[in-house]
Parts: C-alpha cells; structure tokens; sequence
C-alpha cells in the first residue's frame, strides 16, 4: 500500500475493481436487500405493480459500492468502533499503512490521522491518492470519511490542526457534506467529571461538556475551514458504570446513515451485528435515532417519499395501504437487524 516516491493514483480503481470481479465468483451474503425483497414479494397487502417498482428500486440500491475511509490517531478507539458497527475482527495494521477490508459492497479504509511530520509523507501521499479519486460520473469514489478524536485527550487541539491541515485540503470542495468529526471514548469523560462510581451510563454535566466540546470544534471548522461537520460523542464499548453499555451507538449509526448519499445508506445495514437491546438502548434523548434510520431506509426505497410520510407516529401511513405496509417491512427488518425488541 505504502508508497515513497510514486503515488498511484488508479489504485483504489484497481482494488475495486478486483473486488468486483472477487464478488462475482463467490456466494453472496443474504443481505438486508434480500430480507426486506422477500418481504415485498410476500405481501398480500400490495398491489402487483407497486410490488415491481419496489423490486427494480432495491435491485437499483443493491448494487451500490460504499466506501469508508477512518481516520484517528492511534488508540482513539477506531477498531472498538469498526467493531461496533461491522463486528469483532482482526482491525490492527502497521502504523503507517492504509488497512483495507473488503465486506459485502463495503470497502472499509483505515489509518492513522496524518500529522505534518516527515513521518507522515508517505502517509498523506497516499491519503491524497485515495482522497482525489473520482467514478466514471466525477462523483469522489470515497463516499464518507470518518475522523475519530479521544474525547478523554488533552490533544484534541493538535488534532483539530491535522484535519485542518491534511485531510480537509485533500478532499478539496467535497469535504463539505462528506466529513464525519466523532469523540470516542466518553465514558472515560464521565469518570474524569463524576470520579470511580458513575451510576449512569452518561451523567448530564459530563453529556454537558461534550456538547461543549463538539460545538466548539463544529464553529472552529466552519470558521477556519469553512466545512459543517457536526461533532458528537459516543463509547463503543460498555463503560465502568454499573448499566455497563455502550452509548450512543444509535445516533452513530443514525448520523451515518444520514451523511452518505441516499443510495448508498442502507448498504450500510449489510453489515451491522445483531448485537441486541443494549448495546444499542443508551443514547442521548435529543433525536428519536432509531426513528432517523427508519425513514432513511424507507426514503430511499420509496422514491418521493420525504422523512417517512409519518403519520400518527406509524411509518409510511401517509402514502396509503402500500405505505404502510412498507414501513411495517422496513421497521421489522431494522429491528430485526440489530436485534432491538421494541
């Protein structure tokens, strides 16, 4: 991957493309397009051509690639939160080297953030690579990149200079729009404010600060960068307080969904672990999350559909029997998928 002279810039078009021609020898995965097509085609509420419109259009969605680029310094909390997301596998990798995981229509990037030191040339020549390239409609062929801070670091500014200095200018004018800012590792924040004996997952003056500390970083990049991004807080991994879960995944998985282009969101769900009611359960009450990632899902397929067509809180009812009917199938298969019973 690492090169010291020479970038080559057809590299990630090369690795696709052998990714492609890997897909096409192999078994497919039963995906979250096949569960929620079965469905479709299962129903007895839905007319015959409504049936075949929702056919085509998760055939259409079905065959788009993401790819995710993550970017921290080491032991930010990247792999936990991979982990999290795609499930427990082998995420460690050289220092100075670009991991690639390649999952069902997912490619997965990830490396160290680049500072400026002679270290990091190699580093940043190939993050430049990877960062410029474009499909054949000029769209960039990285579709998110994912930068992981430790919230719990006294090193944030330094890392905030990083961005500003190496990945922001690498994405050029698509870094608006397609640039995630997170802070791992908050429960290790509510130990700092609160001390040993935390009794909640998250306590409002620790919830508090990071706000603080987000909203801080959100204004510096709209000022000195002029990019929005909007910077949050979550734990990968169930904290030292006695609810021992995770927080914030949801709004993770919810902002995710949220900042990819609409056809490529739900390829996200390809491979999210059932990991059931807790690991999901504790979050911040500013947004129904859950709720987000349903009408994402049901946005997308439904062409012309706007934020679920909610109505009276049941999904799609607004669109008619075939409406409510697809939200039902939509909100099942989401439940379904990450194991979350209510």
């Amino acid at each position: 991957m690492q090169g010291n002279n020479y970038v080559d810039t057809q590299l990630f078009k090369k690795l696709t493309a052998f990714q492609d021609e890997c897909a096409n020898t192999s078994t497919p995965d039963y995906t979250f397009f096949d569960r929620v097509l079965s469905q479709v085609e299962n129903s007895v509420e839905m007319e015959h051509g409504y049936k075949a419109r929702l056919k085509r259009r998760l055939q259409v969605l079905s065959n788009e690639s993401l790819n995710v680029l993550v970017l921290g310094s080491p032991k930010t909390g990247k792999s936990a939160m991979l982990s999290a997301l795609f499930g427990e596998r082998d995420w460690s990798r050289s220092a100075n080297e670009i991991q690639r995981t390649e999952l069902n229509r997912v490619t997965l990037w990830e490396a160290n953030l680049p500072d400026c030191s002679p270290e990091s040339k190699p580093l940043i020549q190939e993050l430049s690579a990877l960062l410029s390239e474009t499909d054949d409609h000029n769209k960039p062929l990285i579709d998110l990149v994912m930068v992981v801070l430790d919230a719990s670091s006294s090193n944030v500014d330094d890392c905030y200079l990083d961005i500003c200095r190496t990945i922001i200018p690498m994405m050029g004018r698509n870094a608006d729009g397609r640039l995630m800012v997170l802070f791992s590792k908050c429960d290790k924040v509510a130990h700092a404010i609160r001390g040993e004996y935390v009794k909640d997952v998250m306590p409002m003056d620790a919830e508090i600060w990071l706000d603080c500390t987000a909203a801080t970083l959100r204004y510096r990049l709209i000022d000195n960068a002029g990019v929005q991004t909007r910077p949050f807080a979550f734990s990968s991994v169930p904290g030292e307080s006695p609810n021992g879960r995770p927080f914030n995944l949801l709004r993770l998985l919810a902002r995710t969904m949220e900042t990819l282009p609409e056809d490529k969101a739900l390829t996200l769900l390809n491979h999210v672990i059932s990991r059931g009611d807790d690991h999901w359960r504790e979050h911040d009450d500013n947004l129904l999350y859950l709720q987000l990632i349903e009408n994402a899902c049901f946005d997308a397929i439904h062409l012309g559909a706007h934020d679920g067509d909610r109505f009276g809180g049941q999904l799609g009812a607004f669109l008619g029997r075939h409406g409510r009917a697809l939200g039902n199938i939509v909100s099942d298969e989401i439940r379904s998928q990450l194991g979350i019973s209510v």
